[in-house]
């Protein structure tokens, strides 16, 4: 849900301060103003390498199984061979453990 931003609050910032949020904002994939908003917030902004690419394939995965979904609530087939998508996930699953495990420690 998007929630409505009315309230303005203006910060005066260094050059370097500002290249620095920046430079922190891309690497967590986010914009200067949410960056800001989680910081405030003490929210912890974690930046973990590679999940943009593990959740495209996820998403492709989901679309799939979709797919198979449909054609079988149509008949076109009775039982659907999951294995090679139930082995896709399950390394997808393992490449997320090796990328977060550091957030563990």
């Amino acid at each position: 849900m998007k929630q409505n931003k009315d309230i303005r609050i203006t910060i005066r910032l260094t050059p370097e301060q500002y290249k620095s949020i920046c430079t922190r904002a891309e690497m967590a994939q986010m914009t200067p103003s949410a960056y800001i908003r989680a910081a405030a917030m003490r929210h912890r902004v974690v930046v973990v390498d590679g999940l943009k690419e593990l959740a495209h394939e996820l998403k492709g995965l989901g679309r799939n199984l979709n797919q198979l979904t449909m054609l079988a609530h149509q008949g076109r087939f009775a039982a659907p061979d999951l294995h090679s998508m139930v082995q896709t996930l399950g390394r997808v699953y393992d490449r997320l453990e090796v990328l977060t495990s550091h957030e563990r420690r």
